[in-house]
């Protein structure tokens, strides 16, 4: 279930911290390996600034396809280099065919998926943190 989840949302709602520490959420397209969820962004973005910040933050992804099921991961994000963005195209590509021209003159980002909180996991949601 959680692998049908990363793999079918591509829209997930990311969380930053503002630089006063309050929250900051955006909708963002966010593609997967079993490692890593992967975005893409401008450095100019309220959110890829706040990365600069401070990287924590949070994805919530969610799936109405088989009922209610949601993903949340969180953990630090990172800025890729030139190799590890070329990596995340092509899972962009793997997964819808072609790099999407938004996706232009934008930096990859990364959060690793992590490990399971078992405390927290429940049979339609899963929680994850790195």
């Amino acid at each position: 279930d959680i692998k049908a989840i990363l793999k079918d949302n591509l829209i997930g709602t990311l969380a930053t911290l503002n630089g006063d520490g309050s929250p900051w959420a955006t909708p963002v397209h966010v593609f997967a390996d079993d490692e890593a969820l992967y975005w893409f962004s401008k450095d100019t973005h309220q959110h890829s600034l706040n990365i600069v910040l401070d990287p924590r933050v949070s994805v919530a992804l969610w799936s109405n396809s088989q009922g209610t099921k949601g993903a949340y991961v969180t953990g630090r994000a990172e800025k890729l280099d030139e190799i590890d963005t070329q990596k995340a195209l092509d899972i962009v590509i793997s997964a819808v065919g072609k790099v999407p021209p938004v996706f232009e003159n934008t930096s990859a980002y990364r959060l690793k998926i992590g490990q399971s909180d078992t405390s927290k996991t429940s049979e339609n949601r899963w929680y994850f943190y790195s």
